[in-house]
């Protein structure tokens, strides 16, 4: 019997004859290197492994994945018939690849800067592989190995970019059975604002893989509202990465919506290194049939005064497993830490299953923080309620649905994002049964 680590698909190989952009540049060959030895020591983590131990990678592991993507035949509307914003910068990436005829980035604010991955690394080294670790179990290390494109966003110190900006990542069934390799690094200088939006999406029922790591730089008194919209197809494998340092008094908004693939993965995690910083890290996930979604998240109190705010929810139906882990640490001189951290799921279906484990380490004895964890039922009062005044079941059951999940679009302040993204969720919930 293969072990977890025997690999259809030859990760390893892929990186030593492959022609990865960026190879003339030393410093970044030595991280791909550096990399590479610790994916062929480690291998895909295991469910031993604490951080994955309700998680199992063996149907990636027996996968077998290409990493060559033909030209794609998509024309510029379809790309906009799939776009989650229409007011907004785009930049699209079809099947692992950047396509500039139809991105959307003319026109460009001050202080602006949005560009290929592929075409940056010479102006990220100083923040590329700064906010995430080769060496912790998961798919950074092959992520790091193996990345061929993705997105730079670079605000300049002082600019606050009015449109938000789309990172359009499209699957195609152009090119099955595709495995992507994206990295993003979105660097926000002092006083600087702005609004990015990371979509991934399938135009067909296909078997793929998405592994993706972004990077997020905040300076002081930065400000960034993120999210992510991920409703790829039944078939696909997605693993993503999301890791951001904050300087005294940024803040970062955080919204992750985790609507398809057969498995997905977000380990998302912050480190507040400045007295001020606050981070509201939410998300909803909404899974039916056989899916599987797990998010890890992490937020570090480094120094006193910071703030945080975690609110997740889950929607779960048929045979779908959802996993929590959310973890708070505030360390020894994080005095004045203010924390506040909930995880609540619904299941529709007496088959599915939900294992939630909010976490709070705490080394200060001068701070603020709680948690909790709900797993129920509809409540049958409110269907009650709700039939006695003229609404059959299912649109009774529809509509508790929604309520119990859209607590977490509310707390999206920007209007037009908050809009695009219920109308995508309304299309997605589950009716119950």
């Amino acid at each position: 019997m293969k072990q977890l680590n025997e690999i259809t698909t030859p990760f390893s190989e892929v990186a030593a004859t492959a022609t990865l952009p960026g190879a003339g540049l030393n410093w970044l060959t030595q991280l791909r290197q550096q990399a590479k030895a610790q994916f062929d020591r480690q291998g895909l983590p295991a469910k031993k492994v604490e951080d994955w131990k309700y998680t199992s990678l063996w149907a990636l592991s027996q996968q077998t994945f290409s990493h060559t993507a033909s030209e794609t035949s998509l024309d510029t509307a379809q790309v906009n018939q799939v776009a989650a914003l229409e007011n907004a910068y785009r930049l699209v990436i079809i099947d692992g690849q950047f396509n500039a005829a139809l991105s959307q980035l003319d026109g460009l604010e001050d202080g602006l800067t949005i560009a290929s991955i592929a075409e940056s690394f010479a102006q990220v080294e100083s923040v590329i592989g700064q906010q995430v670790e080769i060496d912790k179990p998961g798919l950074t290390a092959l992520n790091t190995m193996l990345m061929q494109d993705g997105v730079y966003v670079h605000v300049a110190a002082g600019q606050k970019i009015a449109k938000p900006i789309e990172v359009l990542v499209i699957s195609t069934a152009e090119n099955a059975d595709l495995a992507s390799h994206l990295r993003h690094v979105i660097q926000i200088d002092a006083g600087a604002q702005a609004t990015v939006v990371e979509h991934y999406v399938s135009l067909a029922e296909t078997k793929g893989f998405s592994n993706v790591v972004s990077e997020v730089q905040l300076a002081e008194n930065a400000t960034l509202n993120h999210f992510k919209l991920q409703h790829e197809s039944m078939g696909q494998f997605h693993i993503a990465t999301l890791a951001a340092k904050q300087a005294a008094g940024s803040v970062w908004n955080t919204n992750n919506i985790s609507l398809g693939s057969k498995l997905a993965r977000n380990d998302i995690h912050t480190q507040l290194l400045g007295e001020g910083a606050h981070v509201t890290m939410d998300g909803l996930y909404l899974v039916e049939a056989d899916q599987h979604v797990d998010n890890h998240t992490r937020i570090d109190h480094a120094v006193a005064n910071t703030t945080s705010d975690e609110v997740y929810k889950g929607v779960l139906d048929g045979n779908s497993h959802a996993v929590f882990n959310g973890k708070v640490i505030v360390h020894k001189d994080a005095q004045k830490t203010d924390s506040s951290q909930s995880n609540k799921n619904l299941l529709l279906s007496r088959s599915c299953e939900v294992d939630s484990k909010p976490e709070l380490e705490i080394y200060a004895d001068d701070v603020k923080c709680a948690h909790g964890s709900t797993v129920g039922q509809i409540d049958e009062q409110h269907l009650f309620f709700l039939r006695a005044r003229g609404l059959d079941e299912v649109a009774a059951r529809s509509l508790l649905t929604y309520a119990f999940a859209v607590d977490v679009l509310q707390r999206i302040k920007d209007e037009p994002i908050r809009q695009a993204l219920s109308n995508v969720i309304e299309k997605r919930l589950p009716k119950g049964a």
